[in-house]
C-alpha cells in the first residue's frame, strides 16, 4: 500500500459517521507535499481540518513508510476549485454553478441534487432576459459534467 492509500485510507476512517467527507488527495508520487481536501455537509471548520491532520500524522509518523519527509496538507477544497464529490453540490443549491459537459460551459442556478445528477436553471443573458426568453429546468447526469465550479458573487 502506498502512503497516499494509506492516508485516504485513514482519513475516510476518521470521518466516517460524521457530516465530513473525503473530496480529493493531491500530491504525492513524487511531490513531497500532499494535500488532502475535505469538506462538509454544512462546510468545514479550521479545527476539523486540524483534528483529522493530528489523527492522519499520528499514525503516519509511527510507521515508515518513506526515509524523505512530505508535508501533509489538510484543508477544504477553495471556493473557485471545481466540484468533485456528489455531496458537495448539496450545500451549493441556489447557487450559479458554471457546467462544462461534452456540448462546452453553460451556466446554471442549481435548483436541486438528484440520485444521478443535478437540476439546474439555465441563467439567462440580458438580451434574453429583455426579450422574455424562458428556459426550462435541466437535468444533467452526474456522468455528463465534465467539470462543475461555483460561480463566485461579489455583489
Amino acid at each position: 500500500m502506498t502512503l497516499v492509500d494509506t492516508i485516504k485510507s485513514l482519513v475516510e476512517e476518521e470521518l466516517q459517521d460524521s457530516p465530513y467527507f473525503l473530496v480529493d488527495i493531491v500530491g504525492g508520487d513524487r511531490s513531497r507535499k500532499i494535500r488532502v481536501l475535505i469538506d462538509g455537509d454544512e462546510g468545514v471548520t479550521v479545527d476539523q481540518c486540524s483534528k483529522v491532520s493530528r489523527s492522519v500524522s499520528k499514525v503516519v509518523d509511527e510507521e515508515t513508510f518513506e526515509a524523505d519527509p512530505f508535508i501533509l496538507e489538510v484543508s477544504s477544497p477553495g471556493a473557485d476549485e471545481p466540484l468533485i464529490n456528489k455531496r458537495q453540490y448539496n450545500k451549493h443549491i441556489g447557487r450559479k454553478l458554471d457546467v462544462e459537459t461534452a456540448e462546452g460551459v453553460k451556466q446554471y442556478k442549481l435548483i436541486d441534487v438528484v440520485a444521478d445528477g443535478i437540476i439546474g436553471a439555465p441563467v439567462l443573458d440580458k438580451k434574453q432576459k429583455k426579450n422574455k426568453i424562458t428556459a426550462d429546468p435541466v437535468t444533467i447526469g452526474f456522468g455528463d459534467i465534465i467539470t462543475s465550479t461555483v460561480v463566485l458573487s461579489f455583489k
